[in-house]
């Protein structure tokens, strides 16, 4: 599989919020559906727990994280947002490590026979690839 991501400094929508929400249990996948069809959402995803909806949005500042939980609300009466964790700069993203401007430099291998999970070193990348 190839994936490829835009480095959020470069992007627009440089602030990253992840929402931990409450859904009742009949609301639930229908509330995730549509919470996913708001264009700022990068992941929404149904977990254990009281919150159990769990959404990660792109904006542009730290502004627009408000404007978007009001849309949310006001779209979705059966969502509760419980918490809310804001990054406003990402060092780590797919196990690449990130430089100021959000490229690629490093990368943390993933080692899934290893006790730990990784192998706790860092690759290095080659420069020229971003």
């Amino acid at each position: 599989m190839l994936r490829c991501d835009l480095a959020p400094p470069l992007s627009g929508v440089p602030v990253s919020v992840t929402f931990f929400a409450s859904v009742a249990s009949g609301h639930l996948d229908a509330t995730a559906h549509e919470v996913a069809r708001f264009p700022e959402i990068r992941l929404c995803v149904t977990v254990a727990g009281p919150q159990n909806l769990l959404a990660i949005a792109w904006v542009a500042s730290l502004a627009d994280v408000q404007r978007l939980e009001v849309r949310l609300a006001r779209a979705l009466p059966h969502l509760r947002v419980a918490d809310r964790s804001i990054a406003l700069r990402i060092t780590k993203h797919m196990g690449r490590i990130l430089d100021a401007d959000g490229r690629a430099r490093d990368f943390v291998p993933v080692d899934l026979w290893s006790a730990a999970g990784t192998s706790g070193t860092v690759a290095h990348a080659d420069d020229d690839i971003v």
